[in-house]
């Protein structure tokens, strides 16, 4: 029996893929190609959209059902506007809608999909943030847009049809977080729709000094007053702070823009240790795509 066979009976579910894709120089970087490895192991259909890339390069042509090159305008929804208008209407119990700003899958994406936390939502996804576009605005429950999965219920409805004819894209990234990433979560519930994400940052404890500790040097200390500093507030972005509270739950993934931007003030040397010892995930990776892409 083989691997995908395994996949698809422990889920048994009917499920596509769409993925977003992004490069700044139009490459596909071994990291999405280990990514779109592991996807196609566990989908019916794999959709690629590209906001970069003109073609598919050779090695990922057998990987991918569906290829949709198009102008980098509009951000990721308006990509997944376009890669779910390719799916056959009806033909799939779930749907996810990914994107390749995290590194992963770290370890296996399986459990994840069959966790019993998400398993009566409608609309889930890795992490249910309440982290707005500023401090000064409302907390606003949602899931973080980088992994989203829907069902079958929300994808026959009314207000999942509704939404995606809404997208329209979009030159301010806040604005797409506010009008789509938020609202997108917003106006399922508001339809009745359950959500879940694999890690709730909404009933999470606050991040402890404990658990900081180990980032802090006094070889670095306005980095470590920045932790400090921002660790303390609430809320703040779990994919980039707690990276290891999502591991802990189940989600296999790094967000790249915590090694890349590093808002929080992590020792990144110290999240690169764990990611090596916790999910052997092959670092050269993450070195290349870093010294790439910055």
């Amino acid at each position: 029996m083989t691997h995908e066979v395994l996949s698809r009976r422990a889920t048994d579910r009917q499920r596509a893929i769409v993925f977003a894709h992004f490069d700044p120089h139009g490459l596909f970087d071994p990291h999405v190609h280990h990514a779109l490895a592991c996807y196609r192991n566990l989908a019916d259909h794999l959709v690629v959209v590209s906001n970069a890339a003109c073609r598919l390069p050779p090695s990922l042509s057998p990987l991918v059902d569906t290829f949709l090159p198009r102008a980098n305008v509009g951000y990721d929804f308006a990509a997944w506007r376009d890669g779910l208008a390719t799916l056959e209407p009806g033909a799939y119990d779930e749907v996810l809608c990914i994107n390749d700003s995290v590194y992963g899958p770290l370890f296996d994406l399986r459990p994840a999909l069959a966790a019993p936390r998400l398993a009566e939502a409608d609309l889930w996804g890795m992490v249910l943030s309440d982290q707005n576009t500023s401090r000064d605005a409302p907390r606003v429950p949602h899931l973080q847009s980088w992994f989203l999965g829907m069902r079958r219920p929300l994808l026959e409805s009314d207000a999942w049809n509704r939404f995606w004819r809404s997208v329209e894209p979009t030159t301010s990234k806040r604005t797409t977080i506010e009008r789509y990433e938020i609202g997108f979560s917003g106006a399922m519930a508001a339809a009745g729709f359950r959500i879940a994400g694999l890690y709730d940052a909404t009933t999470a404890p606050p991040v402890t000094l404990a658990e900081v500790w180990p980032h802090l040097s006094p070889r670095h200390p306005r980095r470590g007053w920045r932790l400090l500093r921002k660790s303390r507030r609430v809320p703040h972005n779990p994919s980039e702070l707690v990276w290891w509270r999502l591991w802990e739950a189940g989600v296999p993934y790094l967000k790249v823009g915590l090694l890349r931007v590093n808002h929080y003030g992590l020792d990144l040397g110290r999240v690169l240790a764990d990611l090596e010892q916790r999910t052997g995930y092959d670092l050269g990776l993450v070195h290349g795509h870093l010294r790439r892409c910055g």
